[in-house]
């Protein structure tokens, strides 16, 4: 979500000339929706959830991510 910030604060943390830029997002991107999210997941299978979920519950909570 904050990844413009994010990458401008590193370009100037590391004293990059002013003529780098983090590069815009492109024209074709599509952000996830509600509609996508739930494509993937119907069609990911049950077991491979299960495995990832431990991985990365503590991210969900961090980042405020409904489960």
């Amino acid at each position: 979500e904050r990844l413009n910030a994010d990458a401008s604060y590193v370009l100037e943390r590391v004293q990059s000339p002013s003529f780098i830029h983090f590069p815009e997002r492109q024209s074709w991107y599509k952000p996830m929706t509600a509609e996508t999210l739930r494509y993937y997941l119907c069609n990911t299978q049950r077991r491979l959830i299960k495995e990832l979920l431990p991985k990365y519950i503590l991210d969900f909570s961090l980042f405020g991510y409904p489960l």
